[in-house]
């Protein structure tokens, strides 16, 4: 799978930059995650993050690039009748995005408000696991652009809980239901 390689790589990359960045004075790189709620079906799941600060204008405002991924799955029964015949199927429902964004963030007291936008990658998949075979395997990958803001709170050094509402956009949709989202966010970022 070409996917967890490239996040690999890009991590690697990050770690190996902020290691070698002439001016130490700021925090360059944050790893977080935490827990995403969709406006759509499979609604709970969890989301990882790491960001570079490329660029920061002392004392208030910072320019980052970011690599994120969430990932959503629940299994769930479906009663269906075929020729007076009930039965149930059990059906597993999995999705998971990887994208990159640039977000602009200033620093206000304890809060660091920020905006960004984004493109990723965007995966759906519904597989029936038993019963009646009339229900085939579904899955379905989308490239999607989003805006985001939210904020992070100052209040403990390296340790920055977050909360970020993001807006997602498919460029084009096939079986799934769904052609724009909304996401909730919340969870803790460590900034070194």
């Amino acid at each position: 799978m070409r996917i967890p390689a490239i996040i690999l790589y890009t991590a690697l990359l990050l770690l190996f930059m902020s290691f070698s960045s002439p001016d130490d004075g700021y925090a360059q790189v944050g790893i977080g995650g935490g827990l995403d709620i969709r406006s759509e079906e499979l609604t709970n799941g969890y989301g990882v993050r790491l960001e570079y600060t490329f660029f920061k204008l002392p004392p208030i405002a910072d320019f980052r690039f970011r690599l994120h991924g969430s990932y959503f799955y629940e299994e769930s029964a479906i009663q269906s009748e075929v020729n007076g015949l009930r039965s149930t199927v059990t059906q597993s429902s999995s999705a998971f995005d990887v994208g990159v964004a640039v977000l602009a963030g200033v620093n206000i007291g304890m809060i660091g408000p920020y905006a960004g936008v984004g493109l990723g990658v965007d995966s759906s998949e519904i597989n029936p696991r038993q019963g009646i075979t009339q229900y085939s395997r579904i899955k379905e990958e989308n490239i999607f652009w989003n805006v985001l803001f939210g904020a992070e709170l100052e209040m403990i050094p390296y340790v920055k809980p977050f909360f970020e509402y993001r807006f997602m956009h498919l460029f084009q949709t096939g079986n799934i239901d769904f052609k724009e989202s909304e996401r909730l966010s919340l969870g803790v970022v460590f900034r070194f």
